[in-house]
């Protein structure tokens, strides 16, 4: 397996967990916050819109620049 296979395995490892901690959050009794709820905490802060805006940076600048 080469670094770019493991990265990939990495990649869709962490996004399999989000999509199950999105579910996990979904269940009526749960207490564990949405995508939605903790999006919506991190932008009330001049710091947290910047920190999002940076991460949408790196992302486009990394999946998306070739």
């Amino acid at each position: 397996m080469s670094s770019h296979d493991f990265t990939i395995v990495v990649y869709g490892a962490i996004f399999l967990a989000g999509i199950g901690l999105q579910l996990l959050a979904l269940r009526p009794v749960s207490k564990v916050p949405t995508l939605g709820s903790l999006l919506t905490w991190v932008m009330r802060t001049r710091s947290g819109r910047v920190g999002v805006a940076a991460g949408w940076a790196w992302l486009g600048l990394h999946y998306f620049a070739r």
